[in-house]
């Protein structure tokens, strides 16, 4: 196998992997969405739902995390977007690398750790929601990181096989997966 078809595989896959984690995203925001406009009714009753706002809280560090993880493949994390676009050539590659290799070392390092937290908070449990572990709230650390992490060593495939990295169009369009619009 050629690494150009190696990184269509990775692609495919990631696409599918994109899908889910925007299925799940949607499902999370309906959810946070349904579950506030309860709390803001009951309070009108001057009735409260204790375990209400710490599952809006678990909701939303989800969605935080997968939309971090769902934005690192479509390169709209943060960077220094005009130093990057004045380089050319070998120049801009190299620091492109640098960058992504620094981040992939970071991420190794953020996913061994975040899991090891996440085993720690197994036998701690919710305030409110006292037959809820802890970790789940901190699951996501270790699972969003491992998604930004695929997606990284994607985008250096693609840096070492074509020189830069493809930027994928977040478009609606584009419904199938691995039918993405390239920019």
């Amino acid at each position: 196998m050629t690494m150009k078809a190696l990184i269509q595989r990775l692609v495919f896959v990631g696409a599918w992997i994109d899908k889910g984690c925007q299925i799940f995203l949607g499902i999370q925001a309906a959810l946070l969405l349904i579950l506030v406009t309860v709390q803001i009714a009951l309070r009108q009753l001057d009735v409260s739902i204790s375990w209400a706002t710490e599952l809006s809280c678990l909701l939303f560090i989800w969605m935080s995390l997968l939309g971090s993880a769902i934005s690192s493949r479509y390169l709209l994390h943060i960077g220094v977007d005009v130093l990057k676009d004045r380089l050319k050539g070998k120049v801009k590659r190299a620091i492109l690398f640098v960058s992504h290799f620094i981040l992939l070392i970071g991420l190794i390092i953020f996913i061994f750790s975040s899991f090891e937290y996440t085993l720690a908070q197994i036998d701690h449990m919710a305030t409110t929601m006292p037959k809820i572990s802890l970790a789940w709230f901190y699951c996501s650390l270790p699972i969003c990181g491992v998604i930004m992490l695929y997606y990284t060593i994607i985008q250096l495939l693609e840096l070492h096989v074509y020189g830069d990295m493809v930027k994928l169009e977040l478009s609606p369009e584009a419904e199938e997966p691995g039918e993405e619009v390239v920019l």
